[in-house]
């Protein structure tokens, strides 16, 4: 059951905090020491510092955190992927967009091929017939 606490907190999060990891803040402090009451006032000062100072988003270095502190490793995985998960839906939904575009543009593309080609083909064909041709 804490897994899916902790996947459904950090989703929200993730889900809501337009605007970077400082706009994020707010909404993991209602979260991890308001709502749930999984990290203390001190903690949390303490997971901002960590979440700071070490490489990476500041959301995901929380979730990362928060995660180890209430459920160990699986639970840093979790939180992680629930932090993440939007982003990674949001972006795959493009890609496939962009990929159905790009596939009507190609395939719209490979039609104008075989007009170009009959195109240059009866230009060919009228260029020589109208070559003049050396009298034998």
């Amino acid at each position: 059951m804490i897994y899916l606490q902790l996947f459904w907190s950090f989703l929200q999060i993730g889900l809501f905090s337009v605007g970077g990891g400082y706009a994020a803040m707010p909404l993991i402090q209602a979260q991890t020491v308001q709502l749930h009451g999984w990290l203390t006032m001190n903690e949390f000062t303490d997971l901002v510092t960590i979440a700071e100072m070490t490489p990476g988003p500041i959301a995901v270095n929380s979730a990362t955190f928060v995660g180890i502190r209430i459920a160990g490793l699986p639970g840093a995985l979790v939180a992680t992927l629930g932090c993440i998960f939007p982003s990674l839906f949001i972006v795959s939904l493009l890609l496939v967009a962009l990929c159905f575009v790009q596939s009507i543009k190609l395939k719209k593309s490979f039609r104008t091929i075989p007009q170009h080609f009959k195109a240059s083909r009866r230009r060919h064909l009228h260029a020589e017939n109208n070559m003049e041709r050396p009298e034998a």
